[in-house]
């Protein structure tokens, strides 16, 4: 029974959450930019454009996780 409640304060959850609620900052923002709401889009779409700002986020992640270990090793893209 305590292991089920630790579960949600386990990392990947952690980790997963933060992200999607960034992901979510993300979307809400260009609907902004496109003059758009969150009630003019299908909840299909907005599922979808969530979806690919998750993409989005971790690949932003693991690009700066690259960057960083290059940068520890004192190596540069550039």
């Amino acid at each position: 029974m305590e292991t089920e409640a630790l579960k949600e304060y386990f990392p990947h959850r952690v980790i997963k959450r933060k992200v999607r609620e960034v992901a979510v900052k993300r979307v809400r923002k260009d609907l902004i930019l496109n003059g758009k709401s969150e009630e003019d889009i299908s909840e299909a779409d907005l599922e979808y454009l969530l979806a690919d700002a998750e993409e989005s986020v971790w690949s932003d992640i693991k690009q700066t996780s690259l960057m960083g270990v290059l940068a520890m090793l004192g190596l540069s893209l550039v």
